[in-house]
């Protein structure tokens, strides 16, 4: 018995369930093994687990950020970059480039799939294993499996939706052969999956550190909030505005608490009413919310991050990101040069509008003439006050990368509800009352998430009197179109590197019905040898999506179609626009 139980564990916790092909990977699981694995409640626990230690390796976590980020404004090419990542940066995307292939998240959704399929089951064999405990788990589950669709449409569109495991050869071929369902009817079942499970998802675990690197209720509305944005029917404003409540109550909630046990001490303050860790230490120190977010990680803000530690690294962050290695390393990805060119005391770049932006440290490091990312290299980082200006007056990057790495938190939940305040005001109409009101909110919002990484506690820098957003922004009083391209300034400076950026602009365009403004993002980074045909290829509204890989297409025996901006023949392999 143990051997057999041991056995599934090799399958399901460490290698992949398939090697037949790159298209599913849906080989089926030994029947025998299943009926003998599957006995108590611990069994659910352990393969459960193990769908949350597939999404951490690195076919998982890097393509998160190549297809979040990398074709946006935010990055370009560092040092050594491969191949596949310099067509990617350059809107050169083949079929063969290996960064279009997706079948390490079919991995993921496989092993949620044998969790639902088998939990209840288990549930009827062992007393012990509670109700609660089940529709807990089954929630964690489908919320595993939501999330890796959701990753999946917004870089392909339309993908294979599977909700069965692959556990046996029962059905024959259209089992392991499944076609594409569209964006819609794919984002429309998730929504629907994660709206009916999420009242038995877990508030708090017993562990501190599961509370952050499992799936929670608030991780749960935070995806609804983002889901509905991008969805956009009438009443989604509202719909993301609730989900984003039920967050700012348990955080407001779980703030008073810390605040109650450790008073004095408790580094959470609250921004325009909203708590979030407050960047200034001491009156003369500052960073400690890059350090308790980026360094410590298990953050108060962190809503779900996936850990990493001594025994299992961090794959993408000291590859792609600056690395100490021969000192300082640019990597392989570094940030679009006006990004941090002219920050000053006045703060004088396209990103960083404001004075004392900590943000910018956070972000950023000046290397032989261009920036390197700091984000997630630093354990630990001070910033302090001196001649007007900000200075890095610390910084301790480590040798082993162990940086968690965030996929949604609470700052990001405040901007999700003041983008539905937008879209609400929009909808209203110019100079009605609803329209003001409704800005009036989202600015709040945005302010909230702003005040936090300007350094305005800090006696000098008071003396130096930075402008706030009001200042910069008439206190929100200015159309809706500028306060939405207000947001999406904010979104970008808090966001920066993590992963979000090119989502970002593929939904505004697909609010617009046109890429317009993603164009005018984008084309800023090209140099004039390729704008032009970049500026042709991203006309093309499919083209702001990754093609499928060849071999998926062609092992899926004629069920997968290929995204129609994307030639598939042997001579030519490059997007065609």
């Amino acid at each position: 018995m143990k051997n057999i139980k041991s056995l599934l564990l090799v399958t399901l916790l460490g290698a992949s369930f398939t090697s037949c092909n790159d298209f599913l990977n849906l080989e089926p699981l030994n029947d025998i093994v299943l009926e003998n694995f599957w006995t108590d409640k611990s069994d659910v626990e352990s393969v459960l687990l193990g769908a949350y230690s597939a999404l951490e390796k690195s076919d998982c976590v890097v393509r998160m950020n190549v297809w979040g980020e990398m074709r946006s404004d935010n990055i370009v090419e560092g040092n050594q970059a491969s191949e596949d990542i310099r067509h990617i940066l350059r809107e050169n995307l083949l079929i063969t480039n290996q960064y279009c292939k997706y079948s390490a998240f079919y991995d993921v959704i496989n092993r949620a799939n044998t969790v639902l399929y088998f939990a209840p089951q288990v549930a009827a064999k062992d007393p012990n294993f509670l109700a609660d405990e089940l529709m807990a788990q089954e929630a964690e589950a489908i919320a595993l499996r939501c999330l890796c669709y959701w990753y999946l449409i917004r870089s392909f569109h339309d993908v294979p939706y599977v909700t069965e495991p692959s556990i046996d050869d029962e059905g024959g071929r259209a089992k392991f052969y499944v076609p594409q369902s569209t964006f819609e009817t794919v984002l429309d079942s998730i929504i629907n999956d994660l709206e009916n499970v999420k009242r038995y998802a877990v508030n708090k675990y017993a562990s501190e550190d599961a509370n952050t690197g499992r799936i929670t209720k608030a991780t749960i509305c935070a995806m609804l909030a983002d889901m509905y944005l991008w969805r956009g029917r009438s009443d989604d404003w509202d719909k993301c505005i609730a989900a984003c409540e039920e967050v700012n109550s348990l955080k407001l909630a779980e703030y008073d608490k810390i605040r109650s046990k450790e008073g004095k001490l408790c580094t959470i303050t609250t921004f325009n009413g909203y708590p979030l860790i407050s960047d200034s230490e001491t009156e003369e120190i500052l960073g400690n919310s890059y350090n308790e977010i980026y360094g410590t990680g298990r953050s108060f803000e962190a809503l779900f991050e996936l850990p990493y530690s001594y025994d299992v690294n961090n794959p993408f962050v000291s590859t792609y990101y600056m690395s100490v290695q021969f000192n300082v390393n640019m990597g392989q990805l570094k940030a679009y040069q006006k990004m941090g060119d002219g920050f000053t005391a006045n703060g004088a770049t396209e990103v960083f509008e404001q004075a004392f932006d900590t943000r910018y440290y956070q972000n950023l490091y000046a290397m032989d003439n261009s920036y390197a990312i700091s984000k997630y290299t630093y354990s630990d980082l001070n910033l302090s006050v001196a001649g007007g200006a900000l200075i890095r007056e610390s910084a301790s990057i480590s040798q082993q990368r162990q940086p968690n790495w965030i996929l949604y938190k609470y700052s990001e939940v405040l901007l999700f509800e003041a983008e539905a305040y937008l879209m609400k005001a929009r909808a209203a109409g110019d100079g009605s009352a609803d329209e003001a009101t409704y800005k009036a909110k989202a600015f709040n919002l945005i302010d909230a998430v702003n005040k936090r990484a300007i350094a305005y506690d800090n006696d000098k820098v008071r003396k130096a009197a930075p402008k706030t957003l009001g200042e910069l922004y008439n206190n929100g009083n200015i159309t809706v179109g500028a306060m939405e391209e207000l947001l999406f300034k904010e979104r970008r400076r808090e966001l920066l590197f993590e992963g979000k950026r090119w989502y970002d602009l593929v939904r505004i365009a697909r609010r617009d019905g046109n890429q317009d403004a993603l164009l005018r993002y984008v084309e800023k980074k090209h140099d004039s040898s390729t704008l032009s045909a970049v500026k042709i290829k991203l006309k093309n509204p499919y083209a702001m999506y990754f093609p499928l890989h060849r071999d998926e297409v062609r092992n899926s025996e004629g069920c997968l179609h290929q995204n129609p901006a994307y030639k598939d023949d042997e001579k030519s392999e490059q997007a065609t626009h």
